[in-house]
């Protein structure tokens, strides 16, 4: 085993680093640069492409010269996610990473684990001069939380390893070997707008508190998004007096489960409408899951100059309660796993226009086709028009992998336990990458990362730095 690389600061010091760098999806120059830079510093070949993607290669260490180079990969790319009442600039501001205890997290907003713990972990083993190590080839690569763009435009031609360890994955003692395709889907439609009718009441309605979370991983938990929970106290309304939507704004990523919606309404019965909402309301809570015990439904009198005329709030309310949302299947393989599943991360309704984001993912492509042609469909019966966009494959499982195997025996070696083999029901750029690389052998790993995409996102500094370890162990028997 490798006993030279033992210090973790340099992993921290990355990572602090790069947390101070705004690092948005499609706002990543200013980190590529740091990348590159922190590259020239030591003389390492490196490439940077119009998409920010940077390419770095580290020599071999002495007595690897005539092994196979090791991909190392990741992201620099984060989810940018704020609590309400959290003044944060992600175009200017640094992440202001707090550390109590164990726990690693930030002042109200995204952490950024995800998926800064690959970005700093490659630098600090690029740092490393004690590394004993094949080539290492190190790829960063952009905006993957927004369709994977990144790796979608990499040119791959420049890599010669067919070893990689992906570490954009949030489980300890796993690697994942296997993850699910997806695409997005746009809904829009022109919405007929009228003055308010005479005699209505208009009402505001929030719904907040809700843990939201990621779109696959997290699909399968039972949690509430914002925007389904409003749908039911809008329709529970419907049924007991005339309603008239103005306006609905909820969510903000489309790979986010929602985790806060808004909805202003004129009413014909101010009153039959509260007490539907508040039945509704209490009927939602009975059935939360515990992460979401923290909802919250404000509602209060509100104003509106104009409002979506009867037939269009009817349109719309039933295509909130059609669309094929949350789980749809799970698979026939692997025990657990999510096989299809659709999100609509975004809604926002205002200005005579309705547009809707869905996200949708599954691990056969045939059902993910079944998935786009099911929405085309709800957008034909309500005149919407639809668009689908961003689609990238799954990754299937291999036998016979290294890669698997030394994952394996290192992390028994280190730490004493059965490592587990799984697979995702979320998107990697493992997939594209392998249609780049056919003959790539992968892992995707990483440390105990929770609440992905979330404000909540937390991170533990000790799987942080087991995860270190375990690369830089594996590394070295990969002769």
């Amino acid at each position: 085993m490798n006993r030279t690389v033992v210090s973790f600061d340099k992993v921290m010091e990355q990572f602090l680093a790069v947390s101070a760098i705004p690092r948005g999806s499609g706002n990543e120059a200013a980190v590529a640069s740091y990348i590159e830079n922190f590259a020239a510093e030591r003389g390492y070949f490196c490439l940077r492409d119009e998409w920010n993607n940077v390419f770095c290669r580290r020599p071999a260490a002495p007595g690897y010269e005539d092994a196979v180079p090791v991909v190392l990969q990741g992201h620099t790319d984060m989810v940018c996610e704020a609590n309400a009442g959290t003044a944060h600039d992600f175009t200017k501001d640094p992440i202001r990473v707090l550390v109590d205890g164990d726990i690693m997290h930030a002042d109200g907003t995204t952490l950024g684990a995800d998926n800064g713990v690959a970005v700093a972990i490659m630098l600090a083993l690029l740092d490393e001069k004690k590394l004993a190590a094949p080539a290492l080839e190190c790829i960063f690569t952009t905006s993957e939380e927004t369709g994977l763009d990144g790796m979608r435009n990499f040119d791959a031609s420049v890599v010669t390893g067919r070893r990689m360890i992906n570490m954009d994955s949030a489980g300890e003692g796993e690697a994942t070997v296997a993850c699910a395709g997806g695409v997005r889907t746009d809904l829009e439609k022109a919405i007929s707008m009228e003055a308010l009718p005479a005699g209505y009441t208009v009402l505001k309605i929030g719904i907040s508190g809700l843990a939201g979370g990621h779109s696959g991983e997290d699909i399968h938990r039972g949690r509430l998004p914002a925007v389904v929970g409003m749908s039911r106290l809008l329709s529970a309304a419907a049924a007991v007096c005339d309603l008239r939507l103005a306006e609905i704004r909820g969510g903000t990523k489309d790979n986010a489960i929602a985790r806060e919606c808004t909805a202003v309404i004129a009413v014909s019965d101010k009153t039959a409408a509260e007490e539907a909402i508040e039945t509704m309301r209490k009927t939602i809570s009975a059935r939360l899951v515990p992460e979401d015990m923290g909802c919250t439904v404000v509602l209060c009198e509100d104003e509106a100059a104009v409002c979506c005329t009867k037939e269009d709030t009817v349109t719309l309310l039933s295509l909130l309660q059609v669309l094929p949302l949350g789980v749809r299947s799970m698979s026939r393989e692997i025990p657990d796993l999510v096989e299809t599943s659709a999100n609509l991360g975004v809604i926002r309704l205002g200005e005579g226009r309705l547009k809707m984001t869905l996200s949708s993912r599954s691990s056969v492509e045939t059902e993910l086709d079944r998935m786009q042609t099911i929405l085309e469909s709800c957008a034909s019966l309500t005149g919407a028009s639809f668009r689908h966009r961003n689609r990238y494959p799954g990754w299937a499982f291999r036998t016979g992998s290294r890669m698997q195997e030394c994952y394996r025996e290192t992390w028994k070696a280190l730490y004493g336990t059965e490592a587990k083999i799984i697979g995702i029901h979320a998107g990697l750029e493992c997939g594209l990458f392998m249609e780049k690389v056919p003959d790539m052998d992968i892992i995707s790993i990483g440390p105990d990362i929770r609440n992905l995409h979330s404000p909540d996102e937390t991170c533990t500094v000790s799987s942080f730095e087991r995860l270190y370890k375990l690369v830089a162990e594996m590394l070295e028997s990969l002769r």
